[in-house]
């Protein structure tokens, strides 16, 4: 469990004077409670004034994970979920980052593998200009992922530490997701032969929506995608012996949240994708209205597409 009280104590020795030597001793004693690195805390005390700045910024590194609710153990997960998956493609990238946007990697099946998923680079489609603006969109947003996802994913290849690689796994987590999502939309998006649209497409467009419809959609749409890798990990804790009973409140609000969520791309004839559907399944999330009991008079989610963290 994450102490708040320790966590304001961080925050109060950023915020106040502490200049002095008796100072920035304090300060390296939390840094030394926070990652028990006894070597570090030497090197610090043999030169206090030289190493402060040094000191604020291991602090505030520990800090912003704790404001988000995350411990270490958190991070390790995150980046055991992340890096390996991506290390499959940008480790071997033989393109000049520029020309990655051209052929952006999308996942799927090798049949000459068993079926395990691999990335294969798929360019734009041949029907690119025919499709709807909303779906040709995706193709340039995704480019300019895939540069953000690159840069980050570098730059958290050179830091060893959890505290410091966690901001940028923040990145690739929200990022990546997002990316696999819409980069989905636009290799499914089925055309049929007069120009119009069947699948997913057909989803979009019966019924028509309201300008608040699109835009509780695409909130609905956005708090899915930015927490549902959260509920994930939440669910792999939930089986170990140390998950308590705040955590389980935790992991069935976020549930019922995302939930909500489901439920409103649901009741506009939002088509949900084979890999969204299983995700969501395992973490006992209904696809259906009919499974998830949904009624007119489901409460409407807020406007939260950030969504309430939880350790």
């Amino acid at each position: 469990m994450i102490d708040p009280k320790f966590t304001e104590k961080i925050a109060r020795w950023l915020e106040s004077e502490h200049a002095t030597t008796e100072q920035i001793e304090e300060g390296a004693q939390l840094l030394l409670s926070l990652n028990r690195d006894g070597a570090m805390y030497q090197r610090i005390m043999r030169r206090p004034q030289r190493e402060l700045k040094f000191l604020e910024y291991k602090l505030q590194r520990f800090l912003r994970l704790r404001q988000d609710g995350q411990t270490i153990r958190d991070v390790i997960r995150l980046n055991d979920e992340i890096m390996p998956v991506l290390k499959t493609v940008t480790d071997k990238e033989p393109l000049p980052i520029e020309e990655q946007a051209l052929l952006l990697p999308v996942l799927q099946p090798d049949e000459q593998n068993g079926g395990k998923e691999q990335f294969v680079r798929k360019g734009i489609r041949p029907d690119h200009d025919q499709l709807p603006a909303e779906i040709q969109a995706i193709w340039p947003a995704n480019a300019e992922r895939w540069k953000k996802i690159k840069e980050a994913y570098e730059t958290c290849k050179q830091l060893t530490e959890p505290c410091d690689r966690y901001e940028y796994l923040k990145v690739l987590k929200d990022t990546w997701y997002k990316y696999k999502q819409d980069m989905a939309r636009y290799d499914d998006y089925q055309l049929t032969a007069d120009g119009g649209s069947e699948g997913e497409g057909a989803a979009d467009q019966t019924p028509t929506l309201t300008p608040e419809q699109e835009k509780e959609l695409k909130n609905a749409d956005s708090y899915i995608s930015k927490n549902l890798p959260q509920m994930q990990q939440l669910a792999v804790a939930a089986k170990e012996e140390d998950f308590n009973d705040e955590q389980k409140k935790a992991i069935e609000s976020l549930r019922q949240r995302i939930q909500q969520r489901v439920d409103v791309l649901l009741k506009c004839g939002r088509t949900l994708t084979d890999e969204r559907r299983e995700q969501l399944l395992q973490c006992d999330i209904k696809v259906s209205l009919e499974a998830a009991g949904a009624e007119d008079n489901t409460e409407t989610p807020q406007n939260d597409e950030q969504g309430q963290e939880s350790e």
